[in-house]
């Protein structure tokens, strides 16, 4: 992990901030499925005290993202191909729940935010810059799931979908599910814009579904 510290100025509690700056880095990849998390290590490179540590790996070990392992320690949860699947499968449930409240429920402000996500998306797919292109999406997605103005669901798909943050960048990787994403998230949107919230359930069904299957052909070949 590349050295870096918390600002004791922000408005966060520290372990919240701890806790962020540790989901982000398990999601990233840049803390290692597998790999322990050392209390007294990471306090010093964030220059707080073991304390917020401590509490935050707590709140990742409820989160499911790490587990304790006897004469291990902490550890950064290893998802196998069965778990995975049934995570994706959860958070096509719920995410099938939420778009179709914003179909109902999204104001036209949200919805012209949404598709200025989509086309940015698409100019960052037409740059190749993938990475861009992954935040972008990612803004799409929390935009779409918020304006279903469903709080437990959002949360409860926010859980899940940082499960599948690293898993995610893996199916993203596949140009040709790059690019069918795009044309999936522009269905989506005309389907939350026409009101259709049986159209909506359908096609983000299948959009996950899709990424299922990539998922489990890319393992496939692993």
């Amino acid at each position: 992990m590349a050295d870096t510290a918390i600002s004791i100025e922000a408005l966060k509690p520290i372990r919240e901030l701890v806790y962020d700056y540790l989901r982000d880095a398990i999601g990233s990849g840049e803390i290692a499925a597998g790999e322990r998390l050392n209390e007294s290590e990471l306090a010093a490179k964030l220059n707080v005290s073991r304390t917020p540590v401590r509490e935050a790996v707590r709140m990742l070990e409820s989160d499911g993202l790490v587990q304790a392992v006897p004469r291990r320690g902490v550890i950064v949860h290893d998802f196998d191909i069965s778990e995975i699947i049934e995570i994706y499968m959860i958070r096509q449930a719920l995410e099938v729940l939420a778009i179709k409240s914003a179909a109902r429920r999204a104001t036209s402000e949200e919805i012209s935010k949404m598709r200025e996500y989509l086309r940015e998306s698409e100019a960052c797919l037409a740059k190749g810059n993938y990475e861009g292109y992954f935040e972008v999406t990612e803004l799409f997605t929390n935009a779409v799931i918020e304006a279903g103005k469903m709080p437990r669901v959002t949360q409860l798909i926010s859980t899940y979908r940082e499960h599948l943050k690293r898993y995610r960048k893996i199916t993203l990787s596949d140009a040709t599910r790059r690019s069918e994403a795009v044309s999936q998230h522009f269905a989506i949107l005309d389907a939350v814009e026409s009101r259709d919230a049986e159209l909506v359930g359908r096609l983000v069904f299948e959009h996950l579904e899709g990424a299922m299957d990539v998922f489990r052909r890319i393992h496939k070949k692993g």
